[in-house]
């Protein structure tokens, strides 16, 4: 399948993106190595985090915070410490910090959990009900198209953007949800802003590159598996923008869903 313009430009950055897992990789390959090197994991070549090469150095567990209540007979010590591969951050909790493949699993699980499959399902019956991009058709066999196509999109930005690249610039994947003690509008912006704006590994702000580079990464990559008519220049561009939108809207449902629920169980 043909690929030009805007298409071409998101693989030759995305590639140049890839380009940091070339320089730790060994100079000098050995013959003797160069079967083992070649079975070796692209997981093996990413940086890992530096806050769990720090705390793997000093041989200690990530930091967390105890908080002591009293239970009936005894004290009860409960933990801040957020599960490891949480994919929302709640306020007051501790992250662990997540090594490459750590990162890789994460994206993985991001695509395996219980609504993905509902992610997908809408998205190829909002494309089907419109006859829209990608355009296969009207027919049953056209969903099962459209549906596949949702998958491997959806799979291929969750790995691109939350394991190859939130190692490559040392980028945290998960979502930190501010909570009811800040102001709805500051709650609002703060969550579509998480889209261009992340925090590193070591906990400071930062442009969130992977987001940037994973998704134009997986717009392009959308050429090779979608009909003629949608590739190209401007269909790529839009599939581009519409990953922002998207992923946009998604970090407004992690900060606001868990209000939501709670206020509905309030009501009954």
């Amino acid at each position: 399948m043909r690929i030009n313009g805007i298409s071409r430009f998101f693989l030759t950055g995305t590639l140049f993106c890839l380009l940091p897992l070339a320089s730790v990789a060994q100079p000098a390959i050995q013959p003797a190595s160069a079967e083992f090197l070649l079975a070796e994991s692209a997981v093996s070549l990413l940086p890992d985090s530096p806050g769990f090469v720090r705390s793997a150095a000093l041989k200690t567990p990530p930091e967390h915070t105890n908080t002591l209540e009293m239970g009936d007979d005894a004290p009860i010590i409960k933990t801040n410490l957020a599960p490891k591969h949480a994919r929302i951050i709640q306020p007051g909790q501790q992250a662990q910090p997540l090594t490459a493949g750590d990162k890789l699993i994460f994206s993985i699980r991001n695509q395996t959990r219980p609504m993905s499959p509902v992610n997908w399902v809408l998205s190829a019956g909002l494309s089907h009900l419109r006859d829209g991009r990608p355009h296969y058709g009207t027919d049953s066999g056209a969903f099962g198209e459209r549906l596949g196509a949702a998958a491997l999109k959806q799979g291929t930005q969750s790995i691109l953007v939350f394991g190859v690249f939130a190692s490559l610039f040392h980028e945290d994947p998960r979502y930190y949800r501010q909570g009811k003690s800040y102001p709805f509008m500051k709650r609002a912006v703060y969550a579509a802003s998480r889209i261009v704006i992340t925090r590193t590994d070591a906990g400071q702000p930062s442009i969130n590159w992977a987001r940037i580079c994973g998704m134009a990464g997986s717009a392009a990559i959308t050429n090779l598996y979608y009909p003629e008519r949608d590739t190209g220049l401007n269909p790529t561009l839009r599939s581009y923008g519409d990953s922002f939108v998207t992923g946009a809207a998604t970090n407004e449902l992690r900060e606001f869903m868990a209000d939501a629920i709670a206020m509905i169980r309030r009501k009954k």
